[in-house]
């Protein structure tokens, strides 16, 4: 992840353009294709993904723990007083995950249905239950 706006920056860059013969062209695609799988959980199926989810969140969780305890800075989506489910993964897929899969889908339409819709499926679905659970914190406050 410390490289993927440069990953992305090339990939668009390229892809407009786009040359299969190309080499420098081949490289940013297969560099943002092995991003596409490496953090692609969300889209798969809820039943899927979100049981990938619950032990990514707990590693994160674990480690944030330990810095706490040892007086390190923890970042903000580690911390588990301050991250819930929906909240991690809406702004994941928003910011990291559709823009990646929506420039791909330019250069493959036919994985706009596969890998696109189902993204926006998946942030639909958190969203729903943020609200859900905002509510019921609003309610609990009153």
């Amino acid at each position: 992840m410390a490289r993927h706006s440069e990953i992305m920056d090339i990939f668009k860059g390229k892809r407009e353009n786009f040359n299969f013969c190309n080499d420098d062209d081949l490289m940013a695609l297969k560099m943002v294709l092995i991003k596409c799988c490496d953090i692609s959980n969300e889209v798969r199926p809820m039943e899927i993904s979100e049981p990938w989810l619950d032990c990514l969140l707990e590693e994160y969780f674990n480690q944030s723990d330990k810095e706490k305890e040892e007086g390190l800075p923890v970042a903000a989506f580690m911390d588990r007083d301050k991250v819930t489910k929906p909240t991690a993964q809406i702004g994941f897929i928003k910011f990291v995950l559709l823009p990646m899969f929506e420039q791909v889908a330019l250069l493959f339409p036919q994985l706009h249905d596969v890998m696109v819709i189902p993204l926006r499926n998946a942030r639909d679905h958190w969203e729903r239950l943020k609200e859900q659970d905002d509510e019921i914190r609003a309610k609990q406050q009153t």
